[in-house]
């Protein structure tokens, strides 16, 4: 048997709430080792329980109850409305790469107001949140280069800032400037697009000066310095080793902060030619244990631990090379979800020797 704290409506038959749970008049309301039913579970929503620490039978399947996501049915999305997605993220990718060129090229004034309709042409696209994190999981088993990546950086990090209570304002200058971010790797000397790598470029080196590059483009642009700050910023850390100035906490502005764990994400879970991406759970594994000492932490545990739960119900392929169906979320170990093999349950929290290689949808 194994021990999980689980959402109320996460709840399936099969598992048992194993510690009493009470009302707010301190009344039991369900007594410990009751097997979970629908109408348990009607109990504790209509009281407002919102956790309880179930057990469950690793080695049983579990049904589900009546109108629950089914274990073993795949995670869909609206195959017409995925396409919708896709030419719209196709057109905004090609005017995106215009836009920059003529602003690097051509010195033309950035036009915010376009940027930002663009952008939004792609948000309609998806019905929530949610929704459009499944959207650009799928479009990023194809697009890759320069201007998918500012486009994703700007979904991602828009999606983020909403999380976060972030003013209206303040979630369409962290979309804009998450566009113009990388602006500053067309003006790299001898730069080859076709052997350029985001994931080098996150490190810096030989790629670090594409932040001053990219700053000298906007500094004089009608652009909020907010703006500018975040672009000239964001790969610095709030410990003080990012570049190209190692600036710390005080001198990175939330835009940044915001924009910074989008880009993450987003560079090591990209395709790219002759590098291999890493699965988006190892990724939150990396940022679960490494990430607090150089990105907001606050921002850092939102984003992890809502695109966490967007995966319940993926399938995925583990290192034995079986495939498997996330089914719950541990709160406490995010990047190690308790998934459905066949008819039995892993609980990868307790099973250091398997991982989740890649998501399959």
């Amino acid at each position: 048997m194994a021990h999980l704290r689980v959402e109320t409506n996460r709840l399936r038959k099969g598992m048992t709430i194993k510690n009493n749970v009470y009302s707010r008049s301190g009344a039991v309301l369900v007594p410990e080792n009751t097997p979970v039913t629908k109408d348990i579970v009607s109990l504790l929503s209509r009281h407002f329980i919102n956790h309880v620490i179930v057990e469950y039978d690793t080695e049983i399947p579990i049904p589900s109850l009546q109108g629950d996501p089914v274990p073993g049915e795949p995670h869909t999305i609206n195959e017409k409305k995925l396409e919708e997605f896709k030419k719209s993220f196709e057109t905004v990718e090609n005017t995106l790469a215009q836009s920059l060129m003529d602003i690097v090229s051509n010195d033309t004034e950035i036009d915010v107001n376009t940027l930002l309709n663009m952008l939004n042409s792609i948000v309609e696209k998806s019905e929530s949140n949610i929704n459009l994190c499944d959207m650009l999981l799928q479009m990023k088993k194809t697009s890759e280069g320069l201007y998918a990546h500012s486009i994703n950086v700007a979904l991602f990090a828009q999606i983020l800032a909403k999380w976060m209570d972030f003013e209206k304002q303040d979630i369409e200058m962290v979309m804009i400037s998450a566009l113009l971010h990388d602006i500053g790797i067309l003006k790299i000397p001898g730069i080859d697009m076709q052997t350029f790598s985001f994931k080098d470029e996150l490190e810096g080196g030989r790629y670090e000066k594409h932040v001053i590059y990219g700053y000298n483009i906007i500094k004089d642009k009608n652009l909020d310095n907010r703006i500018k700050q975040a672009i000239l910023t964001h790969h610095e850390r709030m410990d003080g080793h990012g570049f190209p100035l190692q600036v710390s906490v005080s001198n990175i502005n939330r835009l940044s902060r915001c924009m910074a764990v989008a880009d993450i994400y987003d560079t090591l879970t990209m395709k790219e030619k002759n590098r291999a991406s890493m699965s988006a759970f190892d990724v939150l594994k990396e940022l679960e244990e490494h990430g607090h000492y150089k990105l907001d932490p606050q921002m850092l545990m939102t984003f992890i631990s809502k695109i966490s739960n967007n995966f319940v119900q993926h399938n995925v392929l583990l290192s034995t090379g079986e495939h498997a169906q996330i089914v719950l979320i541990n709160k406490y170990n995010l990047s190690r979800p308790l998934v459905q093999v066949g008819s039995a349950f892993v609980d990868l929290a307790t099973r250091n020797d398997i991982t989740i290689k890649e998501l399959l949808d």
